[in-house]
């Protein structure tokens, strides 16, 4: 009979509880978001709910809960319509393969189910035959599975590969709109790596071919052999979704997707994958990606992977674009990331990193944080948090060996901090192209053998003070502390994707170095003077009233130096946690970075419209330094200085700005004074 299909797909879709986990956040909304875009696809006016229950009759219609088919087999001899749907009974068991025929259409998929209240019902593959498939779907479209048990298990002593569920296509045109959904896919034991009939597009749930709009949501694999998840196809599919699932004891890599574009690895719970040591596996990777984001993704507990894998994270051949973000690994044995020689424009950002390298089960390749293989200068890993407890060989591994390339790209505002001795930070010189800015290494020693090279500036070697951490600690032990001296010492990076880690807000400008964006409430006071002066035949010109104040190295007449004044009487407290001088440069000359050392006048008592170079205050010891490279705001730390200051009862300050560099008529740099209605020198201050 034919029935209003509005029932058992989108409702019980919408009341399936995801996995629970610690790091991965919002992951309930998420996937109620994903689930009403792909509505469309899923709700149907008009379809036939067929019934099938184990203790059923194939001669039955099949078509009303009193009339169910039994067998499988009976299933698979219907060509189902767009809007049917398929429900097997809770509780029910059944062996064989599934492999129903035909295809939904746009706003009337074929839905398979279960009906009636208990377990899931299972399907239990049998792991009969070489090749064998517990449930296929084979060039066909718009279908929806829900709510089903999968298993698919080989005698003891067989060597077949199997796998649990298959959506495959072997077609030019694209399948699509393919959803599977708080499904349990076990058992699959697959033949393993050196054995005749290994296939390694075998294992939980398996996609080959061209498919696009792909989902799968809330589904747990475990104890499967060889993949947990993966695509494989050699024409970019569109939109291809894992999101939400626990995947766990798998024999090689647990998510892959492998020919790609605009796709998504999100909130996913990765355990135990990458078991075998046979051959490269990693936990979560791309390949042949373009523009993939793998985010909010836990993984943990990998001990294999092979020679040179093994990685919670891989960037692998023809990947380009894709984005890996608010991470969370922990407990790897064999390093962070992967990056192959073809990956370009890669951002690495805003992930969390902890006990990622046990030396004792290093890959035969050795111990190593990040194996960085690119040959490309694009790719950029800024803000991430790296904790390492243990002893270990190095941060950057190089195993492309047909490549003179060392690490060649951006790495900035990032931390590492460990507690073990590293032998060496890099195996080979850093390139001249790699950028290593505003970083914190603690100890310094890590970046003794091969350290960082090319453009370096900003990197702090103190303390990251986090609020507590341990080798066992969990990503909020990795926040900072407001006394942290890398608040508000990041780099600014465009697009930078506007949340942190814990999906705090990112400032417009100079945010804390590391996963984590502090929210301290700081108070902020602007600059009550601000001026510079200028030296030979200018040596008695105020410039007081001028919108722009001037540092420069340069021969006599034409060096300049800036004084900057602020009252801080207003603060209440003695002593202060942090404190930043933020100075907004909005334009700089050609030369290619200029280094502005940063003094504290000797007295306070110069007025802005009254200072020249003749008759301006010595210069206190250095407070600090920076190097500008460009337009941009820059944050300084004068933590130290400021607190001097308060414990003589001293709440006016004066900061003298000056590049002690040779002459070089292009190094100047303009900063935004306090006569501009924005950008104006601020001093914040966290109590």
């Amino acid at each position: 009979m034919k029935n209003l299909l509005i029932t058992c797909s989108a409702l019980t879709m919408l009341l399936i509880g995801g996995c629970k986990k610690a790091v991965v956040q919002a992951t309930e909304s998420l996937s109620n978001q994903k689930l009403s875009r792909h509505a469309s696809n899923l709700i149907s006016v008009v379809g036939t709910i067929y019934y099938v229950d184990p203790l059923g009759d194939d001669n039955n219609n099949g078509t009303s809960i009193s009339t169910p088919w039994k067998t499988i087999s009976k299933v698979n001899t219907i060509t189902f319509a767009p809007g049917d749907q398929i429900l097997f009974k809770a509780d029910g068991v059944w062996t064989g393969n599934l492999a129903p025929l035909g295809s939904g259409s746009a706003g009337s998929s074929i839905v398979i189910g279960q009906y009636g209240t208990g377990s899931k019902p299972v399907i239990n593959g049998g792991g009969l035959t070489n090749g064998s498939v517990t449930l296929l779907l084979n060039n066909q479209s718009f279908w929806e599975i829900n709510n089903l048990e999968i298993t698919n298990t080989v005698t003891l002593g067989q060597q077949y590969t199997v796998t649990g569920i298959k959506v495959n296509n072997s077609g030019a045109t694209a399948a699509s709109n393919i959803t599977i959904n708080n499904c349990y896919v076990h058992n699959v034991n697959a033949t393993g790596f050196g054995t005749p009939n290994y296939n390694k597009g075998s294992g939980g749930i398996i996609f080959t071919g061209l498919i696009n709009n792909v989902l799968v949501l809330n589904c747990h694999v475990k104890d499967c052999d060889i993949e947990g998840i993966r695509t494989s196809s050699s024409v970019k599919a569109d939109n291809v979704v894992f999101e939400g699932n626990l995947i766990e004891n798998i024999y090689g890599d647990g998510i892959v997707l492998n020919g790609v574009k605009n796709s998504k690895i999100t909130h996913n719970v990765l355990r135990n994958t990458c078991k075998s040591d046979a051959a490269n596996y990693a936990a979560c990777w791309t390949y042949n990606s373009l523009g993939t984001i793998i985010s909010y993704n836990e993984v943990s507990g990998i001990k294999g992977g092979g020679p040179y894998d093994g990685q919670a994270f891989d960037a692998d051949i023809d990947t380009n674009g894709d984005i890996f973000e608010y991470n969370y690994s922990h407990d790897n044995d064999r390093g962070f990331m992967l990056f192959m020689p073809s990956a370009q424009n890669i951002i690495v950002r805003y992930n969390i990193s902890v006990n990622d390298v046990k030396n004792a089960n290093s890959s035969p390749s050795g111990s190593k944080l990040i194996n960085y293989t690119s040959n490309y200068t694009t790719n950029k890993i800024y803000n991430n948090t790296f904790y390492t407890n243990d002893s270990f060989t190095r941060i950057f591994q190089y195993t492309n060996t047909a490549s003179t390339f060392a690490f060649n790209s951006t790495f900035s505002n990032n931390i590492i901090y460990a507690t073990g001795t590293i032998t060496r930070f890099s195996d080979k010189p850093i390139m001249a192209s790699a950028v290593f800015k505003n970083n914190c290494f603690y100890p310094q020693s890590i970046t003794a053998v091969n350290g960082p090279a090319g453009t370096v500036s900003g990197n702090t070697y103190a303390d990251p003070k986090f609020n507590n951490a341990s080798a066992t600690g969990g990503p909020a032990d990795f926040k900072l502390q407001k006394t942290s001296p890398l608040i508000a010492g990041a780099v600014n990076f465009t697009n930078n994707g506007g949340i942190d880690y814990f999906q705090t807000n990112l400032p417009l400008s100079n945010p804390d170095v590391g996963f984590a964006q502090s929210s301290y409430p700081f108070t902020g006071f602007i600059a009550n003077a601000d001026t510079y002066v200028r030296n030979g035949t200018y040596a008695d010109n105020n410039y007081g009233t001028e919108s722009t104040f001037i540092v420069k190295s340069d021969a006599n007449s034409y060096a300049r130096k800036a004084y900057v004044k602020f009252d801080f009487s207003a603060l209440p407290s003695t002593m202060v946690s942090n404190a930043r001088l933020v100075l907004n440069a909005s334009s700089v000359n050609t030369d290619p970075s200029r280094t502005i050392s940063v003094y504290t006048a000797a007295t306070n008592t110069w007025t802005e419209t009254g200072l020249t170079w003749n008759n301006a205050p010595l210069s206190n010891p250095l407070v600090n330094s920076f190097v500008a490279y460009g337009a941009d705001n820059y944050s300084i730390d004068v933590t130290s200085v400021i607190n001097q200051n308060l414990s003589t009862g001293n709440k006016i300050i004066t900061f003298v700005l000056i590049n002690n560099a040779p002459a070089s008529s292009k190094s100047d740099i303009y900063f935004t004074s306090k006569e501009q209605t924005s950008n104006k020198p601020q001093l914040n201050i966290i109590l």
